[in-house]
């Protein structure tokens, strides 16, 4: 009896305990799900913060765009009103000036008509002096006629500007407008998303850590490839002017040997018949001697780093159709959230009506590697210059393949979980010098 009961007190604390470490399990899993959740819902807002901000600063430029513009339409407007007035007041002085000589003319010959006009001349000198003014009045007439008819176009042309003017000034205030209506709208959504981060800032600085940290890998790499290439290039110098040395000792062994030939050829003929002039030593030289080994690879790395910086503040866009500025460079402190830190080592462009990555000056692709954040990243030098290109989902080069400006280097990753948005994060160093490319892009 005592064993049964001893049987049952263990089998109940055996299924007690499988049962605490099934909730415990249950329980450690709901923990990673919601951690997940926060995590995403974290990203997703801050990107959406930052989409917000963009728009906003859109907003903000076209709004002060359009009210440039009204101004500049305004002055406009205010100028050819004042021509309008001086034209009309002109036109109306020419027709007054033409009645008064009308009325006048009619007057000093009381109605009577040009045959009647003729025919009374006293003699044909008069009758000819009648003709001469009859035919000067006509031609004034025409001239004064054609002055009119252009002073009336003239007003016309005028007035047609003014209503452009008018219509243009009606349609840019609509557009203002819209563009006001837009940005509440983006400030009212921006601060409700700021508000809901401020409520997870743990989430949040835990999401910007972790991205500071792919970051750091990618540019830690970047340094490790170029430091690379830097010794690549040093040990391809150096073996060329290795190269050009033994060139040069080589052509000096043939100018000493010649030389010596030369010589024993002029003693052996000392004496004997005198023949021709033979070449001096120093002719002899000059006709071995040629242009040392040239760099041709180093030569054309100078002259395209040379053109690249020639194009600074001219570059095109990374990316083909419209975009937006969602990541600017450098380290700063975020505008909306001042306890969170951004190190942003190029910019983040967000594509809205394609998908092109593309090449901004003419290069040779140095590398593709993949790195976790940045998905496919693309390197092109263009002498000591190079350009990163990060975020490729589907490649249109290979390494050792040179490109052109504004040749597609690839399709940008369209992110499934932030509603499928392309972000390319581009990148301008010289050497391991990061640059701001807004400073080279136009």
């Amino acid at each position: 009896m005592c064993l049964s009961v001893g049987a049952v007190f263990a089998d109940k604390s055996q299924r007690s305990i499988k049962q605490e470490q099934q909730r415990t399990k249950k329980e450690i899993k709901e923990t990673a799900r919601k951690i997940d959740s926060n995590k995403k819902k974290t990203r997703a807002q801050l990107n959406l913060l930052e989409k917000l901000s963009a728009e906003i600063s859109k907003n903000s430029q076209e709004l002060s765009d359009l009210k440039v513009s009204i101004d500049s339409i305004d002055t406009s407007i205010v100028k050819l009103n004042d021509s309008i007035n001086i034209l009309e007041c002109k036109l109306k002085v020419l027709r007054n000036n033409y009645k008064d000589v009308l009325r006048s003319v009619r007057a000093s010959r009381h109605s009577t008509s040009r045959l009647a006009f003729l025919f009374s001349s006293k003699s044909f000198a008069d009758a000819y002096r009648r003709v001469r003014y009859l035919q000067q009045f006509s031609s004034w007439q025409n001239a004064k006629n054609d002055e009119i008819k252009s002073a009336i176009v003239a007003i016309n042309e005028v007035k047609t500007g003014f209503t452009e003017l008018q219509t243009a000034r009606t349609e840019s205030l609509k557009k203002i407008m819209v563009a006001q209506q837009s940005l509440r709208q983006n400030e009212a959504k921006q601060s409700q998303v700021v508000a809901d981060l401020k409520k997870e800032r743990s989430s949040l600085e835990a999401y910007m850590k972790a991205k500071q940290k792919e970051a750091k890998q990618l540019d830690d790499q970047l340094n490790k490839l170029i430091a690379k290439q830097q010794a690549e290039e040093k040990r391809r110098r150096a073996e060329a002017e290795k190269k050009r040395k033994e060139e040069e000792r080589r052509k000096k062994e043939q100018e000493r040997a010649l030389a010596e030939k030369r010589k024993k050829e002029a003693e052996q003929n000392k004496g004997k018949t005198e023949t021709p002039p033979q070449e001096s030593e120093k002719d002899m030289a000059k006709k071995q001697e040629s242009k040392p080994a040239i760099d041709v690879e180093t030569d054309a790395l100078i002259a395209l780093s040379g053109k690249f910086e020639e194009n600074k503040g001219r570059l095109p866009f990374p990316v083909g159709g419209s975009y937006n500025i969602v990541g600017k460079f450098g380290r700063h402190k975020h505008p909306q959230l001042q306890y969170v830190e951004i190190n942003n080592n190029g910019i983040d462009i967000e594509l809205l009506s394609n998908n092109e990555a593309r090449a901004v000056f003419d290069g040779v692709v140095s590398a593709i590697f993949q790195q976790p954040g940045f998905n496919t990243i693309v390197m092109v030098r263009h002498g000591e210059y190079i350009t990163v290109y990060g975020n490729i989902s589907s490649l249109n080069v290979r390494p050792g393949d040179e490109v052109k400006a504004k040749q597609k280097i690839g399709s940008v990753y369209a992110d499934p979980d932030d509603d499928n948005r392309r972000i390319l994060h581009f990148e301008l160093r010289k050497e391991t010098e990061k640059l701001n490319p807004q400073h080279w892009l136009r």
